[in-house]
């Protein structure tokens, strides 16, 4: 019986050889679409790390900031177990020295939202949903200052739901400190979504004071829509020029703030073809996964003040399995690094594999950009072990 419906299959392929022939040249195509992207990415790999994890620490490395000092590159990560600041070595991969911060009461911060490094000797570490209780400490964990801005008269004007980590960093502007804040009101309601809300708030480490930041509002592309929420975050990054960039997810231009002047610069990707369409009614939550998955969207904003370049991170549209988990699709999705000069002219775009590396993880040091492979979907992932690969897109020019 086996052999007789082998001989159906070899005499059918006779028959369809134009099929077949198509089906090789597919897969042909696939192979080397994959050449091109291992051939473009090691062609502006410059350098690794490896960072030697202990079993405190966790691969996720979600709450991290980079310092260089002294000739040396040092990666800082939160560690929530042992209510600490890590800093690792980039060259060794080993911890340096670790950096205990305060966490009992009175003045110690028991849960931490994350953290902003200006040195060594100036950490910021900021409370969750709240600005009201940061410290400020120094290498030996010692506390240098701690911000208590006014008490407001209402729970809920109070609360500053603020990122501080990843594409949403807290930045030091000064005397204020910028936190993005995401909302707390239903953003289901298209009347919610309108330019009246700011997702930028300073808070100035002087006068205590806290005020919006005017040019951090919604585009008006977005006003009176229903959007998916993850996807109406803002990022933004600060150049050497005092200059603020702000990125959309769904907006194919950036906006610059200079002393308070806008004005907006395309920044397109190449694998962007059509424009995002807004739900026409509230949607359940599987299609909510399903656009998250399947737009393509702008995720960051970095700046490299070295090479004086403007990195913006794309997300190529994925593929939606009803019942598959929504870490397994998304850390699937190849991705592209859309590189700007100081005059926000785009001078390429470099596309990447999915699979491989974390683009929520990503960060900007002295070498270039470093993409840590710590994506879940990475067969070689290994939990004693975090490897980054570290790229200079101006490599070779």
């Amino acid at each position: 019986m086996a052999d007789f419906f082998f001989s159906k299959i070899i005499n059918s392929m006779k028959y369809n050889k134009i099929i077949w022939l198509f089906l090789v040249m597919i897969f042909a195509s696939c192979n080397g679409s994959n050449d091109l992207y291992e051939e473009e990415v090691e062609r502006y790999k410059v350098g690794e790390s490896k960072l030697i994890l202990d079993d405190s620490t966790s691969i996720d490395f979600i709450k991290v900031d980079y310092v260089f000092e002294n000739g040396r590159e040092y990666l800082l990560h939160h560690n929530e177990f042992k209510k600490s600041i890590q800093v690792f070595d980039l060259e060794s991969g080993e911890v340096d020295q670790e950096i205990s911060y305060p966490f009992k009461p009175p003045f110690g911060i028991q849960v931490t939202q994350d953290f902003t490094a200006i040195s060594l000797d100036s950490i910021f570490i900021f409370m969750p949903l709240s600005i009201r209780g940061s410290i400020l400490i120094n290498r030996k964990g010692e506390i240098l200052d701690r911000y208590m801005p006014r008490k407001e008269e209402s729970l809920e004007k109070s609360l500053i739901n603020h990122v501080s980590f990843g594409a949403f960093p807290t930045l030091l502007d000064g005397e204020n400190l910028r936190f993005i804040q995401l909302p707390l009101f239903e953003i289901s309601n298209p009347a919610n979504i309108n330019g009246e809300y700011r997702f930028e708030r300073l808070y100035n480490i002087r006068t205590n004071e806290i005020t919006d930041s005017p040019e951090s509002a919604f585009p008006t592309f977005y006003h009176n829509k229903i959007w998916p929420g993850p996807d109406i975050q803002m990022s933004r990054v600060m150049d050497k020029k005092g200059r603020i960039i702000n990125s959309w997810k769904y907006s194919d231009s950036l906006v610059v703030s200079t002393n308070g002047e806008l004005r907006s610069v395309i920044a397109k990707s190449d694998y962007k073809n059509q424009q995002v369409s807004p739900f026409s009614m509230n949607p359940v939550r599987e299609e909510i996964t399903q656009k998250i998955i399947e737009e393509t969207k702008y995720y960051g904003i970095y700046y490299d003040e070295i090479r004086d370049l403007y990195y913006r991170t794309v997300q190529h549209p994925g593929i939606y399995e009803k019942n598959k988990e929504f870490q397994e699709m998304d850390g699937l999705r190849n991705f592209s690094i859309i590189v700007l000069d100081k005059d926000f002219n785009k001078l390429k775009e470099v596309a990447f594999p999915g699979g491989i590396y974390n683009i929520y993880r990503v960060f900007v040091g002295n070498r270039g950009f470093y993409l840590p492979k710590n994506n879940v979907m990475n067969a070689k992932l290994v939990e004693d072990t975090l490897s980054i690969d570290i790229f200079d897109f101006t490599k070779n020019e």
